[in-house]
């Protein structure tokens, strides 16, 4: 191709991943992605190992689709071996991280009496001083609470671990992502870039904006035995407009896009709000649908309402950041192992613009306002913080944007609207 200009072909999907598993929130959190490649990944891996025909035949079963079951035939038995050693021996410090929060979990409830916890600060593993602060509840259950922003400074964020997995798809529908690393195969391309790369903004941007190939595989370190897949991906003549007609509203009222799940789009000629963003990618399936390009030029807020895989989703976040002027999240600095902080996590993959929002708390807008409401449920009775259902008030008119809130008591919502 040259430096002839090309342009990002619509429907080259973007895996974000971790030690090459597909990355969510958990995943980047230093404290909680520590325990899953200790609890999970490698568990995983081994039991694939140990057994790679349970898991062939799991997968058969449309009802265990989803479970703890590698995705792959008998033949890569040795490639997850090799995946299996390099993540022992390059996560060692995570792993001895998990082994500490599991050591002093224990040490709390052997030693602490409801008196002060001061003498088992000597009793914190090395690895852990320092990242933690040792409290009870009013119930007088021991537990630490982690300096979360002190663990971005630590071993345990290394960006060396991720990379995005660049792939053409045809049709709507993967199989099941969270439980099978990816290994290399035909038409994949593995970049071990950070995921606050610049170089994936500029990769993003060349959906709608044409540039030298030269350009961008520079920006993302492309090696030279992978150039020639790399520049498969790009194509001079689009086959499709990068942003279609009606992409940019700017009638007199508001327009709402629903773009799947719990993704939607809220527009007026000033403002563009969109929440969850889960959006698909512009192929020819069967079903018409909102994709990549029919979103604005500009994207004023994003706002998520909580930290589960379907509703913070990396693959499209990465995509439309270089679009995003700000992003709104629930305010949580609780330091719990199980909810970490949003805002820390989209800080640390590059997002520069990062409100935190409480309960009844609002940021004004062009045209209105958005308002955090409370969420219950959908997080089996754990004391989740990092969650928020948001009232999006434009010209007078009022959606609420709830995602998996569920309604434990109708009481709620009558307060919060007297």
């Amino acid at each position: 191709m040259g430096r002839q200009p090309v342009c990002l072909r619509p429907n080259v999907v973007v895996e974000p991943l971790f030690n090459q598993w597909y990355a969510w929130t958990n995943l980047i959190a230093p404290a909680a992605s520590a325990m899953y490649v200790a609890n999970l990944h490698l568990k995983i891996m081994q039991s694939f190992i140990a057994s790679p025909q349970i898991h062939v035949s799991a997968l058969k079963n449309p009802a265990m689709l989803g479970g703890p079951f590698i995705n792959y035939g008998l033949e890569r038995v040795p490639d997850i071996k090799k995946l299996l050693e390099k993540t022992t021996s390059e996560q060692a410090h995570m792993l001895k991280f998990a082994e500490a929060v599991k050591t002093l979990d224990h040490t709390l409830l052997e030693e602490s009496e409801g008196l002060s916890l001061e003498r088992i600060y000597k009793k914190v593993p090395d690895v852990l001083k320092g990242f933690v602060e040792l409290g009870y509840d009013l119930n007088h259950n021991p537990s630490a609470r982690f300096i979360e922003g002190l663990l971005y400074r630590s071993p345990c964020y290394n960006t060396s671990s991720q990379s995005i997995g660049l792939s053409t798809v045809t049709r709507d529908d993967r199989s099941f992502v969270f439980s099978t690393p990816r290994l290399s195969r035909e038409g994949y391309l593995n970049l071990q870039v950070p995921f606050s790369s610049g170089g994936i903004d500029t990769l993003f941007e060349m959906r709608h904006t044409p540039r030298a190939i030269e350009e961008v595989a520079e920006a993302l370190q492309v090696g030279q035995n992978d150039y020639d897949l790399f520049s498969s991906f790009f194509t001079e003549s689009p086959t499709r407009p990068a942003a279609r007609e009606g992409s940019t509203y700017t009638g007199p009222d508001v327009r709402v896009r629903y773009y799947g799940h719990a993704c939607l789009l809220i527009e007026t000629e000033d403002t563009s709000i969109l929440c969850d963003p889960v959006i698909s990618y512009d192929t020819d399936f069967d079903i018409p649908h909102y994709a990549l390009a029919d979103l604005p030029e500009k994207i004023d807020y994003v706002v998520i309402t909580h930290n589960h895989q379907d509703h913070c989703m990396f693959e499209t976040l990465l995509q439309i950041r270089h679009k995003v002027n700000h992003v709104i999240v629930p305010k949580n600095n609780g330091g719990s192992l199980a909810d970490p902080s949003m805002k820390l996590v989209l800080q640390s993959v590059g997002f520069k613009n990062v409100i935190e929002i409480d309960e009844t708390e609002s940021v004004e807008v062009p045209g209105g306002s958005i308002t955090g409401l409370p969420f219950f449920g959908e997080h089996a009775d754990l004391h989740i913080r990092t969650k928020l259902a948001y009232a999006i008030n434009l010209k007078g008119n009022v959606a609420i944007c709830a995602a998996d809130s569920e309604n434990l008591e109708p009481k709620l919502y009558e307060r919060c609207t007297t």
